[in-house]
């Protein structure tokens, strides 16, 4: 695992030093506050010091022999992450039509009984308030226009 350690710090390092050296084009700051070079210079240095710190670290380890562990997960971990991305893109497809509370409703219910195996009452009763709570924060408190679809049921 030490030489993925040491490709990955690499590869990171590579971004920390484009993040920068991309960051310094902008101004690093206004006149009261920081300008749009501040954030990629800083985040660039954060990276570069952890990617350093990765790859020291990698040389340092000693009596850690290869693992055997296989790169890719396993066809069980496959299944899964290609389930959640369907249904991804199912609740993409069908937010702007059925509305935002159905369809966000459906995608946390879909997650939580498909993937993490709750109840269906559970699944039901967390998919309900997790799409009401979003409602309450973004629709009520930060007046954001959701999608209320053709049925109307935005709240």
């Amino acid at each position: 695992m030490r030489r993925a350690d040491r490709i990955f710090g690499l590869i990171c390092l590579g971004l920390s030093v484009w993040s920068i050296v991309e960051g310094l084009r902008f101004d690093f700051r206004t006149k009261f506050t920081p300008g749009p070079g501040f954030s990629p210079v800083c985040v660039g240095v954060v990276l570069g010091l952890f990617a350093l710190w990765l790859i020291f670290n990698s040389y340092m380890r000693k009596g850690e022999e290869e693992d055997e562990k296989p790169i890719l997960p396993g066809w069980a971990a496959l299944r899964r992450v290609g389930l959640l991305f369907l249904i991804l893109v199912g609740y993409t497809a069908v937010l702007f039509p059925v509305g935002f509370f159905i369809a966000t409703w459906a995608m946390v219910f879909l997650i939580l009984f498909l993937l993490e195996e709750y109840s269906p009452v559970k699944s039901v009763l967390y998919s309900v308030l997790f799409s009401g709570v979003t409602i309450l924060v973004f629709q009520k408190w930060m007046e954001v226009r959701l999608p209320k679809g053709w049925l109307g049921l935005g709240f």
